[in-house]
């Protein structure tokens, strides 16, 4: 571990070298000194010891300074770095607006709440529109009572937000309870227009309590001030010190530079003072006298004073030895302590024995909370059994093993992490520990997913682009010939049909159902290659299934089949598009309906039911559809909604896929489940709150 406060200060027992001048010892059958030369000496070692004693005092101020320097430094980089933390987030939640435009409110409260919930002393988040009104706030003050209150803090930050696009902060200000509070304005650009400003309040007190914590610079006073104003006094400490002890330093921030100053306590001061100076100068003085009276026997203690001098310099290497020893492991106990990456030190059985403060930070377990645990407390089950196999088979053969593991914290939220596992070895070359190296991922993984989903998004739009033309051409090209056939089929048989023979009126049949067919399956291709938005207004769930089921009525008829519904009472209202929530629910019906041909010994029969459930945030409408058709194989469950793909001899494949992206419109989810006697049972769940009018 460190060294504490005030190791590199000489302490009392480190030996001091003091050699007698020559002149005091008489050579060997010389004649004895002159009595002037022992005051002459005890004089000079007296005026030495005075001047060493005011050299050691200055060294130990000199530490002072050096000590406090160090902890002014650490407390303006960690302000810097956390206020840059939350700034950070605040840009993210502003660059979120710019890319959407403007997100769905339960998210952007979402992203609010859980600012709030991770970032002390934030008391509000809000959105602040081009003429300074606050649109969307949340949080129990409010960031908008903070800001859009004061005119005067709104005139300086506007205008750095508006015409700089510079992220700006208020000064701080008093509210009405006497609390200090300072605004953070994260300006939102649609294109070159402005377009406002997310903005967060900050209560002084709570924001710097949390960031300067109890472990950094303890014993230390710290306050900060903005501009002439006391904004935060760390504990209340008074300056019970000399101001030559003081020592600030600017904390430059976006558009602001606030100062801290940090100083010893008396008490911090007491306690690294050492004896030595008053030793070295009472031990001064009174050698001063001893010599004087012991110049006559300087000859009788040169021998002694030579060995002396030889054990001092041993001594004094050793102590030299073990001050750098102790300073490397300082340096990497420090290393150690402040590594960015997680890391654990297990015994060879797997028990912990040590975590530093970022394995904390990350994970939620502290090190009195592991220590004697074996890492398989934060297994999650989200990494491969193989892989946890692999990493022990490794290790346990005296490799190195990396890779990446899927655990969870102490909170229950599961996280990613790029570890690296090696074994220590003694001087012996035996296996005595593990060392693991995590770094956590789970913020690049997050972005990976959201680079490939927005790929995979592009791509799936690029296509659709291209099917939306080749749909316009084909129903450019083909209706009209259609209609044509189609028409003069009907007058055929409307007309010859008495003079045509069964065969032919047969034909003539056949040929209207081929040219119907072909019309659905143009009208299903331009209506998946080219999605309207959606126009929502509020409905009734069981009107809209009655409606689809009369849409589908000819092929119920066809089929015969027999459709049930059962609607629940009491039903709230919907949120939805009318005509696209019943072209949904009447492919279901369909395909319902036609998962019953072929089933021998069976009259098909579909059910329709409708029930309210709870949801996450607002009642919902469950809708199921139940026939009793041969069903699914379980290996086609996850291609059914893809675009295209049928399990039928007929049909485009586009009525599911269709289906399911308008259920997706309406923030709703569909699933299909095996029924045990045989059957599908599709069940729709759509939320009751409003919903997008954009697709």
């Amino acid at each position: 571990m460190a060294p504490a406060f005030g190791s590199a200060i000489p302490q009392p027992h480190d030996p001091v070298a003091v050699e007698p001048p020559e002149s005091v010892v008489p050579s060997s059958g010389g004649a004895p000194a002159t009595p002037w030369l022992a005051w002459l000496i005890g004089l000079t070692v007296g005026v030495a010891a005075i001047g060493l004693w005011a050299a050691l005092l200055a060294q130990e101020e000199t530490q002072f300074a050096r000590a406090t320097t160090m902890r002014l430094e650490s407390v303006r980089n960690q302000i810097v770095a956390r206020m840059e933390s939350r700034v950070l987030a605040q840009v993210r939640m502003a660059g979120r607006w710019e890319m959407r435009g403007q997100p769905p409110r339960g998210e952007w409260e979402s992203d609010a709440d859980q600012y709030m919930r991770h970032y002390a002393g934030l008391l509000g988040v809000a959105r602040v529109d081009p003429v300074l009104e606050v649109r969307w706030e949340r949080g129990a003050t409010g960031a908008g009572d903070t800001v859009a209150s004061s005119s005067a803090a709104m005139q300086s930050i506007w205008p750095i937000a508006r015409a700089r696009r510079q992220i700006a902060l208020t000064r701080v200000s008093s509210r009405a309870a006497g609390e200090k509070v300072f605004a953070v304005g994260v300006p939102i650009f649609r294109g070159d227009a402005f377009d406002g400003m997310i903005v967060a309040a900050h209560g002084v007190q709570a924001l710097l309590d949390d960031i300067l914590g109890s472990d950094i610079a303890p014993g230390y006073g710290v306050r900060v001030l903005d501009g002439p104003d006391v904004i935060y006094l760390r504990d209340h400490a008074a300056d019970d010190v000399e101001p030559r002890f003081h020592q600030d330093a600017a904390v430059r921030l976006p558009n602001a530079e606030w100062r801290v100053s940090v100083w010893p306590l008396a008490k911090t001061l007491s306690a690294a003072r050492t004896p030595l100076p008053r030793a070295v100068l009472a031990g001064g003085l009174a050698l001063a006298l001893l010599l004087a009276v012991a110049t006559r026997l300087a000859q009788v203690a040169r021998l002694r004073a030579i060995e002396a001098e030889s054990t001092n310099r041993e001594l004094q290497h050793e102590v030299a030895g073990r001050q750098r020893t102790q300073e490397r492991l300082r340096k990497l106990s420090r290393a150690v302590e402040q590594s960015p990456t997680m890391v654990l030190i297990t015994d060879d059985s797997g028990a912990i024995e040590y975590v530093n403060p970022k394995f904390t930070q990350v994970t939620g377990y502290a090190l009195d909370e592991v220590r004697g645990r074996n890492p398989r407390l934060l297994k999650s089950g989200g990494t491969p059994p193989s892989t946890h196999a692999e990493l022990w088979r490794t290790i346990a053969a005296g490799g190195e093993w990396r890779g990446e593991l899927c655990n969870r914290k102490k909170n229950g939220e599961t996280y990613w992490e790029h570890i690296a596992i090696s074994p220590i070895r003694d001087d012996r070359d035996r296996l005595t520990h593990f060392l693991a190296e995590a770094e956590d991922i789970t913020e690049r993984k997050r972005l990976q997913e959201e680079v490939t989903a927005r790929n995979r998004e592009s791509a799936e739009n690029r296509a659709l682009a291209a099917m939306g033309q080749a749909a316009t051409m084909i129903a450019h090209d083909l209706r009209n010939p259609l209609s044509t056939v189609k028409m003069s089929l009907g007058i055929l048989g409307k007309h010859a049909g008495k003079n045509l023979s069964d065969a032919e009126q047969e034909i003539n049949r056949l040929a209207l159902e081929q040219v119907r067919y072909m019309e659905e399956a143009l009208s299903e291709l331009l209506s998946f290659s080219r999605p309207d938005a959606l126009q929502p207004v509020w409905l009734g769930i069981d009107k809209v299934l009655d409606t689809a089921v009369l849409l589908v009525q000819r092929e119920i008829d066809e089929h015969k089949a027999r459709v049930h519904t059962l609607h629940a009472s009491g039903l709230p209202t919907l949120h939805g598009d009318a005509n696209k929530l019943r072209q949904a629910f009447s492919n279901l019906i369909l395909n319902a309906v036609q998962a019953c041909e072929g089933v021998a010994g069976r009259t098909p029969e579909v059910h329709v039911r409708t029930h309210a459930q709870l949801g996450r945030q607002s009642p919902e409408i469950c809708v199921e559809i139940v026939d009793n058709g041969c069903g699914i194989p379980e290996r086609l469950n996850e291609r059914v909604f893809e675009p295209f793909f049928t399990s039928r001899a007929r049909g485009t494949g586009l009525g599911l896929p269709i289906a399911g992206r308008i259920i997706d419109q309406h923030r709703g989810r569909i699933e299909l489940r095996g029924e045990p006697g045989g059957g599908i049972r599709a069940v729709v769940t759509l939320p009751t709150g409003p919903v997008s009018d954009t697709p």
